[in-house]
């Protein structure tokens, strides 16, 4: 009888990783991989892996409300046309967020914010 061959352990860098973290770590530009620990893999990875996060500015806060506002909106909408490379801008904002937003969600909020946090320019025009 044949006996089993034993193969070698290899260690997997992405173990301790979910699926949004690998996907978050490929898209981020400047984050470099990191690999987890053997005392926290999932928790230490995803500290290092995300920027120090700054008090929250108004409009960020407007940016926010504006979120939870057009978030699980169930009317239909109206269709407009984007450049792809706004999609793609979008699509990725959409890929680096904590949390999952619909892209309708996240432009409407935008687009919100910008209207007003910029009523006097638009006025002018």
């Amino acid at each position: 009888m044949a006996t089993k061959k034993e193969r070698p352990s290899i260690e997997n860098p992405l173990a301790g990783l979910g699926l949004d973290d690998i996907v978050r770590g490929i898209t981020t530009p400047t984050a470099e991989p990191v690999a987890p620990t053997a005392e926290a893999p999932h928790s230490t990875a995803v500290k290092a892996a995300k920027e120090p996060r700054k008090r929250a500015t108004a409009a960020q806060r407007r940016l926010d409300d504006n979120l939870n506002r057009y978030t699980g909106v169930s009317e239909q909408g109206v269709a407009i046309w984007l450049p792809r490379e706004v999609k793609k801008r979008l699509d990725l904002i959409r890929a680096n967020a904590d949390r999952n937003i619909p892209l309708r969600s996240l432009a409407a909020a935008i687009i919100m914010t910008y209207i007003e946090e910029n009523e006097s320019v638009i006025e002018d025009l």
